[in-house]
């Protein structure tokens, strides 16, 4: 028997999330049975963040969160910092930032040079073992809060030897996202109610999302913060734009495990590691709607997939299955870069033919929930 696949069956996990399923009893028995949430891409006064490590795991925590990475710029000074904070992992990763094209190294142990090239760039980072994030890649505007630091090559996506090797790509990157829709007008108003300066991933990001894993290079997509707790004076003062546990209270990335995260510090990065790589994971703005337990499976007599996995029609059609747990939200499955089928809430869909299907989810029209895909062939 094939068991649905849930996310926050961890008891910890499970106080900080509105519950609207009926679990199986067996929970012990699912494939993914554990889901940590987190949130990636956050800067410290190591680069050009305000806050101090000790603020920002303070602030994580405070979030509910159980993992972070941060990447400062161009540096990996917060090395000693990297490990359990009681229950909070922290990884230290950094972000290669020339003028242009950003990208968040992980898993490697020094720094590469921003001074390269992006292709050679990111060569180098998989030559040592790592892997990354292509950063905001679709900025189009410039304003007194920023600079335009998009991808500008999209034909780069990832090291020339891409065969086996996974590749992240920023869905959603919530500060860029605010700042794109920052006018002298909306400032003040878009300040104290930010949702009214977002509209989510780009349809650009989403569609070379869908041709990349169409073609095979694989790329999993995650919604990174861009945390930096910005002070910016106004006539009155100072305001912080935004603060860290505010921000990781929206975009939060929920990794899918086989087990629990290791104590050790080496062997829990390492998992968090190789769930982003195989696209584990969905991330969900938390700021428009309490994370809810997602349901996902695709079933057949013999199979039962999840997120990320590599699904085969050899035994017959599969039974894709979603429930996001929030009555509000209508589920959308995106097929091959197409719209196939939606419901309230709840999807259930017949999969005949070979594709890439992933599922993403609005509240009231607003982007909110994206799932990595689910790669189904013969």
């Amino acid at each position: 028997m094939c068991h649905r696949i849930l996310a926050f069956s961890h008891p910890r996990i499970l106080a900080n999330c509105q519950v609207g399923l009926n679990y199986p009893a067996n929970i012990k028995n699912m494939t993914y049975p554990f889901c940590y949430p987190g949130a990636l891409h956050i800067h410290t006064r190591y680069s050009d963040g305000t806050g101090t490590y000790p603020d920002v795991i303070a602030a994580a925590q405070a979030a509910g969160l159980r993992w972070i990475i941060v990447t400062d710029h161009d540096t990996l000074a917060g090395a000693p910092f990297a490990g359990w904070h009681n229950d909070l992992l922290v990884i230290v990763g950094h972000e290669i930032t020339p003028d242009h094209n950003h990208f968040l190294a992980l898993n490697v142990d020094t720094v590469v040079s921003r001074d390269l090239p992006p292709q050679a760039f990111i060569d180098e980072v998989y030559a040592r073992g790592g892997f990354g994030i292509i950063a905001h890649p679709d900025e189009q505007v410039t304003n007194t809060v920023k600079e335009i630091y998009r991808w500008d090559d999209w034909a780069i996506d990832g090291p020339r030897q891409r065969a086996g090797q996974t590749v992240g790509l920023e869905i959603w990157n919530w500060m860029s996202d605010w700042t794109e829709h920052l006018t002298p007008r909306n400032r003040y108003l878009n300040f104290f109610v930010p949702a009214l300066g977002l509209s989510g991933p780009t349809p650009a990001t989403l569609a070379w999302w869908d041709r990349l894993n169409m073609s095979g290079r694989r790329t999993f997509g995650v919604g990174g913060v861009d945390a930096h707790a910005f002070k910016h004076p106004v006539p009155w003062g100072e305001v912080e734009v935004f603060s860290y546990r505010w921000l990781f209270g929206t975009l939060t990335n929920y990794l899918l495990l086989h087990e629990p995260l290791s104590r050790d510090d080496a062997t829990a990065t390492q998992q968090v590691y190789a769930a982003l790589a195989q696209g584990r994971s969905y991330f969900v703005n938390r700021h428009d709607g309490r994370a809810a337990p997602l349901a996902f499976s695709a079933t057949c007599a013999n199979a039962c997939y999840a997120i990320g996995d590599t699904a085969s029609l050899r035994d017959g059609p599969l039974l894709l299955e979603v429930d996001v747990g929030l009555n509000a939200a209508q589920v959308q499955l995106i097929a091959n870069g197409q719209l196939l089928s939606s419901g309230r809430r709840r999807l259930r869909q017949t999969i005949n033919a070979p594709g890439v299907y992933r599922i993403e989810a609005h509240i009231g029209g607003k982007p909110w929930l994206f799932g990595n895909p689910l790669y189904v062939g013969m």
